[in-house]
């Protein structure tokens, strides 16, 4: 019979869990142009909709090539929503817009209409935000003091970002 530690089985577990952790991220463009993407810390390389494993830190969702704008990497030049999907931490799942128009802040402005939702993640699901407009963006972060992150705490949350 195999004697195993206490932190050898402990590990296994953890191991287990942090396996098992995924975030679904659905896009869906409605307006006429651009194709939406997005990036995240572990990759600084714009993707389009997809199932993350593991924790999703530090992403940011926009409309890539939107007519009459020059969205850039990170939508430089355009509106974004940002987003934290993870299970191991309390309010673990964050979402917002970023209109910081300043530079330092990230030179983002509104170029079009966007919302998002939850989906899955348990009290997460169905929660979000909308922002039809410049002027009726109310928890849009304007500068990085200023807005209001719709946050939830649920294992596995999605999420859903429309553009127009």
């Amino acid at each position: 019979m195999v004697a195993l530690s206490v932190s050898t089985v402990l590990a296994a577990l953890i191991g287990y869990a942090l396996a098992q952790e995924s975030h679904q991220v659905i896009m869906t463009n409605n307006c006429p142009s651009g194709n939406p993407v997005f990036l995240d810390e572990e990759n600084g390389n714009p993707q389009g909709p997809t199932t993350i494993s593991g924790q999703l830190l530090g992403g940011i969702a926009w409309l890539n090539g939107f007519a009459g704008a020059d969205c850039e990497s990170s939508g430089v030049n355009c509106g974004a929503v940002e987003f934290t999907l993870r299970n191991d931490a309390p309010n673990q799942n964050a979402a917002d817009f970023t209109l910081e128009a300043a530079s330092a802040d990230g030179n983002h402005q509104f170029t079009y209409p966007m919302s998002f939702s939850y989906v899955g993640g348990g009290a997460c699901n169905g929660l979000g935000d909308n922002c039809p407009s410049a002027s009726d963006c109310p928890d849009a972060f304007t500068d990085p003091t200023n807005g209001k992150p719709i946050q939830c705490v649920g294992e596995n949350a999605g999420i859903h970002i429309t553009f127009c």
